[in-house]
This record gives structure tokens, sequence and C-alpha cells, in this order.
């Protein structure tokens, strides 16, 4: 479980590989499988998540302690992210994220992104990353939960149907 964890921040992606145990390699390609079947049960403990494109992106909210830290903070008990009552105002109030879009103009310049549902998504995901894990720099991308990804779409749908996912920083 621990490669799993590694994986969901992706800093260290030019790092040397370290040694893994013939167990250990299995194991981690078993629950690899385990992880893209459509049946979530065995990966979801918080019961919203849903299976999505790839593997990196079947991670459960339960399962990053930076997400789990944040919903300790209200409740123990809590088994959702999607429960917290600081999500709505964060990341699905409109007006909210208008304000963070206009903080995104103000520091990155003008977002290429066409649409009001799409640009509301994108600064969704990424105030959620800010609550969560705080500000991580320049091109270091974490997964977004997908029991948190599928509630920002649910709220704001892309038109055509067409999401994009999880994508690892350019390398330039």
């Amino acid at each position: 479980m621990a490669a799993r964890r590694s994986a969901i921040v992706q800093t260290d992606i030019f790092d040397p590989e370290s040694e893994v145990e013939e167990g250990e390699e299995q194991q981690e390609e078993q629950e690899e499988v385990v992880r893209m079947q459509p049946e979530v049960t065995e990966w979801c403990s918080c019961g919203n998540c849903a299976t999505m494109p790839t593997e990196q992106e079947n991670v459960c909210c339960r399962e990053i302690p930076q997400v789990l830290r944040r919903m300790q903070q209200v409740d123990d008990h809590m088994t959702c992210m999607l429960d917290h009552p600081g999500l709505e105002p964060v990341c699905l109030n409109p007006y909210s994220l208008q304000r963070e879009f206009n903080h995104y103009r103000a520091n990155y310049g003008r977002l290429q992104i066409r649409g009001i549902e799409k640009r509301f998504s994108y600064v969704g995901y990424r105030s959620f990353v800010g609550w969560c894990w705080g500000f991580l720099g320049w091109r270091v991308r974490v997964v977004v939960p997908a029991c948190v990804v599928l509630r920002i779409r649910r709220e704001f749908p892309d038109p055509e149907g067409r999401y994009v996912g999880f994508k690892l920083p350019p390398l330039d």
C-alpha cells in the first residue's frame, strides 16, 4: 500500500526505482487489476466512489492522508469527504468559485478553458486541492479522490460529456 500512496503525489517521477520484493510486486499488480474492475467495493471505503478511467484515479477519500485529516477536523467518524460541511462552500459554490477564478486570472493570466461549467469544475478541483494540501508548487499535481471528482462533475457537468481526468505535468 505504501507504493500506492506514493503514486498519489507526482513529485518523484524521476527518482530511481526502489527494489521491490517479488511478492510485493505481485500484490501491487493484483491491486491495480482490482481498482480497474467495475466493482469498487474492494478499494472504496466511503461508499461513494465509482470506477474511473485510469487506475491512478481510482482512489478513495479515505486513502489520502491530507483528505482524511481534513475530514477528521470535523468528525472522527465521517465516512466520506462528500459529507464534509466545507465541501460545498469551498469547491461547489458558484460565488466562491467566481472569486477563485478571478484570483486564478490575476495570478496566472487567462484560463484557456471555455464554458462556465468547465471553468467551475477546473477551479473546483483546484480549490479542493488547495484546501486539503495547501500550495503544492509549480507542476506538482495530486489525484483528487473519485468521490469528489464525481461530485464536482455532477455539479458542473461538461455539456459534451468529455472529461479529461488526471494528467501528469508536462515534461519540458
